[in-house]
């Protein structure tokens, strides 16, 4: 029996303890994983939880159910929602339905109609899943896929080895529809079951119809990779397609036990731009590969860090791949692999010493593309030959080498996590100077510090372990109780000078945070 996950939200508090006491979850197949008594409190656990059922009153303090409704289906398409409301509102009926509710229902409701409710929610749940994994429905999507000559006109478009007179013909003869902006998506599954062609077909066109959501998409494949090429004629569409992906890559977990690791490059808007984009398309995807938790890499995040090379060999780039495209268990696999192939060949010992030499000095490029630029680092790298030709046995080599790469990723890992810290501090810089502008935002940073919010996000809860509004209500807590202590301002001035311009919202944020109102925390320190 598969269990959906709910988060209940009410201002009542006897009415959120009684749904969320009163009622057999787990007998109907569902489990609550969190409630609120506003829609902000709510929303907060719509982002931590991306639960596939919403239950809330429309009537709440700092966001109704309303603004909340749209805020999911503006973000979180993969939520159900359920509105409760005192009011037989036709306006807010109608509200409800463009917002994407399943059930707007009028209070009161007693046991018997929220668990028949429940019930019809649940195999609406089960046979959108149902129809995920159909294996019928499977057979005709992989008999309907794409035809050998789109395929092989798109793997021509991103490589650049298709005559500019000749793409204008093909987008005709083939019925494309392209727009004035490009971007481009490359995805790679992560299935532990290889063999289930079926399964992973589903998988890619679970992708497919979450992307079709933001713009026109051009499905096809490159290799080990599916390719994205996505035409739409907005310009700033990334925070779209960013979220659009973090949504899907939550859903092909919980139904197909699986994950994905994106590359997004940045857009282009002319044909012959295209394979640039794809190259950074591949380069941000294999920068996603070594990170954890991320689902995607948008390549305009990297750019301090990934500097573009023109001149690698297609050995240097089988490299590359080894030591940034795989976890270290993968990378000893992959290493034992190519050493095993090296002993097949039979070199004697100054021919084995050549042949290592060779691969180390291919990977040592990766020092100057990931930017790893200390003394130490650079001092190693020139004694390494030295070091080679004092080994004088295979198995000496081999245990080099592996280390070596070893080295290698934990340098550009390092590199990464010195790149993390430095965006945080500044974004941290940002709110010491300016947590009192109640304008201040994720979005706000973001614009700044010139990366994405989901990006961001991320990497400041990686870093600080809390999530970046938090760590705001934290600064703006810490300047109003100063303020509280040290002048006597009145409360509603102290919300206003920490960004708070609505005081009622600003007591409620205090109390909940310091476990005081304003007031009773001044008194407690005369």
């Amino acid at each position: 029996m598969r269990i959906f996950s709910i988060v209940l939200a009410d201002d009542e508090q006897k009415i959120l303890y009684g749904m969320r006491n009163g009622i057999e979850w787990e007998e109907l197949g569902f489990t609550v994983v969190g409630t609120a008594q506003n829609g902000k409190e709510a929303l907060e656990l719509i982002e931590e939880y991306h639960p596939d059922l919403l239950i809330s009153d429309i009537k709440m303090p700092f966001m109704d159910g309303m603004e909340l409704s749209k805020t999911i289906h503006e973000n979180y398409m993969n939520t159900k929602i359920i509105l409760f409301s005192g009011w037989d509102d036709f306006e807010y009926a109608r509200m409800a339905i463009s917002y994407g509710v399943s059930e707007y229902i009028m209070k009161p409701i007693n046991y018997d109609e929220m668990k028949r409710l429940l019930l019809h929610m649940y195999a609406e749940f089960e046979k959108e899943y149902d129809e995920k994994i159909n294996r019928q429905r499977l057979e005709n999507v992989y008999k309907a896929s794409l035809s050998l000559f789109r395929q092989r006109f798109f793997s021509q478009l991103v490589t650049g080895t298709i005559r500019p007179e000749m793409i204008e013909q093909n987008v005709q003869n083939l019925d494309l529809n392209f727009s004035s902006i490009f971007y481009l998506v490359a995805v790679k599954i992560r299935n532990d079951n290889s063999d289930d062609v079926l399964s992973e077909l589903s998988i890619k066109e679970t992708i497919r119809e979450a992307l079709e959501k933001v713009s026109v998409v051009h499905e096809f494949s490159m290799y080990d990779k599916e390719l994205y090429l996505l035409c739409t004629n907005k310009l700033h569409n990334i925070e779209k397609i960013t979220k659009t992906l973090e949504e899907t890559s939550v859903l092909i977990e919980k139904i197909f036990s699986s994950s994905i690791s994106c590359g997004i490059g940045s857009h282009c808007r002319e044909f012959e731009d295209i394979p640039n984009m794809y190259t950074q398309t591949i380069e941000a995807l294999e920068y996603n590969l070594v990170i954890k938790g991320e689902c995607y890499t948008y390549y305009n995040d990297i750019l301090p860090l990934a500097k573009k090379v023109n001149d690698w060999s297609g050995e240097v780039g089988a490299i590359e791949h080894i030591i940034t495209s795989c976890t270290e268990e993968e990378l000893w696999l992959e290493v034992e692999r190519i050493l095993e192939k090296i002993h097949q060949a039979h070199y004697n010992l100054n021919e084995y010493q050549v042949v290592i030499l060779e691969i180390v000095f291919a990977i040592a490029r990766l020092y100057k593309k990931y930017q790893i630029t200390t003394d130490e680092e650079f001092s190693g790298s020139k004694k390494m030959a030295v070091k080679i030709l004092s080994l004088d046995t295979g198995e000496e080599l081999d245990n080099w080498l592996a280390n070596y790469c070893m080295l290698i990723r934990s340098l550009i890992q390092k590199k990464q996590i010195d790149n993390n810290t430095i965006l945080v501090d500044k974004a941290k810089t940002y709110v010491q100077e300016y947590f009192a502008d109640p304008g201040l935002s994720v979005e706000v940073i973001c614009s700044e510090l010139h990366v994405s919010s989901s990006h961001f996000s991320k990497i400041f809860k990686q870093e600080t372990g809390m999530t970046f509004l938090n760590y705001l209500i934290g600064i703006r807590m810490d300047a109003a109780k100063r303020l509280l202590e040290k002048t006597d301002y009145k409360s509603h001035v102290i919300g206003e000078m920490v960004g708070y311009l609505e005081p009622n919202y600003f007591s409620y944020v205090f109390k909940k945070n310091c476990g005081v109102s304003p007031a009773k925390y001044r008194k407690s320190g005369e």
